[in-house]
């Protein structure tokens, strides 16, 4: 009953916060060191292995590999700093993706955070960043994990996409509210009105400065 009563109110507090595109707190973050360094790079598949050829993330393919025959990969997704960016989902495994950037930038990569959105918009990370250095027009597969604590059973049908350098901020605001509140309510925020629109004011005011100072995507996946 707790878990349930936690999650509504932060449904309801990002709703009015309107932190990035709706994205829901989370209780459970992952580590600052998995935020810090991304687990491996987002590259070729090592179960499913296809041709690659050029660029320096080692993972670039020139043709479709099964499971995206329909896919569109036209890179459409368009943020200042990350370019325009083509994604797409693999119709036979939901954590393999195809990714294509018109973009070479070999000294910061670009990371891609797998998440569950829901009908309204609203969405929750659901595993740690993948990055890589984009190389213009390569076409790349790589895997994204469902690595994050009691969220494997969620769809992976969404992808936040920043550059390195963004996770810190991106993280602070998603964590901000459950953090402030478990460093200053011992008794938690239900029981302390005050304490809880502190930790509100607080979460508007990191989500606010993510959103006005770093690029980043929010892009629904079609499963």
């Amino acid at each position: 009953m707790k878990t349930i009563m936690t999650l509504s109110l932060l449904a309801t507090l990002l709703t009015g916060c309107d932190a990035p595109q709706r994205t829901r707190l989370v209780d459970n973050a992952l580590s600052s060191n998995n935020l810090s360094n991304p687990n491996g790079n987002f590259n070729q598949n090592p179960s499913n292995p296809v041709s690659t050829t050029g660029g320096s993330n080692g993972g670039a393919v020139n043709t479709l590999p099964a499971g995206f025959s329909g896919c569109d990969i036209t890179p459409k997704h368009y943020s200042s700093g990350l370019g325009t960016i083509g994604i797409c989902q693999s119709s036979s495994s939901e954590t393999s993706i195809v990714f294509k950037s018109n973009l070479t930038d070999t000294s910061a990569r670009t990371c891609l955070i797998p998440t569950y959105k829901d009908a309204s918009g609203s969405s929750a990370y659901i595993g740690q960043p993948q990055c890589l250095y984009t190389t213009e027009n390569a076409l790349v597969q790589g895997v994204l994990y469902k690595n994050r604590s009691g969220y494997s059973s969620y769809p992976l049908n969404g992808v936040m996409i920043m550059k390195e350098s963004s996770l810190t901020p991106y993280y602070a605001c998603m964590d901000a509210y459950v953090k402030y509140v478990s460093q200053a309510c011992p008794y938690g925020a239900q029981t302390n009105a005050s304490c809880d629109q502190y930790a509100r004011n607080y979460m508007t005011q990191l989500c606010n400065t993510f959103k006005t100072t770093y690029s980043y995507l929010d892009i629904r996946l079609k499963l």
